[in-house]
């Protein structure tokens, strides 16, 4: 059915798609709290939850926010974005092009010293936390 601006909705939907509005691949896991958009998130072996933010423990993903593809969509948890483009929770100044790796506490920064997470598309000399663009390469 379609509503006045012409969106098309279904229950069930068989096709193509041709195009997606955003850019990552994402599943629903159990978090240990909400997290914001950005953090980097690991498998929690310290709880029930499924993921947390600890990449120490190994890094599965990041926190996204508008998912292009979402898959188990109605469990419950957040999306975790698993490839694709995402903004990553990154602290210290990043250069369009450079790696970025987890930091701790959900973060990434540039520093190289904890599991690989991504490229950064976009630059930002600032020092404190910001959102910036990376490509997935968890």
């Amino acid at each position: 059915m379609r509503d006045a601006s012409g969106d098309l909705r279904a229950n069930l939907f068989n096709g193509t798609a041709l195009q997606a509005k955003y850019a990552d691949l994402a599943e629903i896991y159990k978090t240990d709290s909400i997290l914001p958009v950005g953090t980097i998130v690991a498998v929690c072996v310290h709880s029930d939850h499924e993921v947390c933010d600890e990449p120490a423990l190994g890094v599965i993903g990041v926190i996204s926010e508008n998912p292009a593809y979402l898959m188990n969509s109605e469990s419950e948890g957040q999306a975790v974005a698993l490839k694709g483009r995402v903004p990553v929770r990154i602290t210290g100044p990043v250069t369009k092009g450079e790696k970025v790796f987890a930091q701790g506490n959900g973060l990434a920064s540039t520093s190289g010293s904890g599991d690989f997470v991504g490229i950064a598309l976009a630059s930002n000399s600032t020092s404190e936390e910001k959102l910036t663009e990376c490509v997935l390469k968890v």
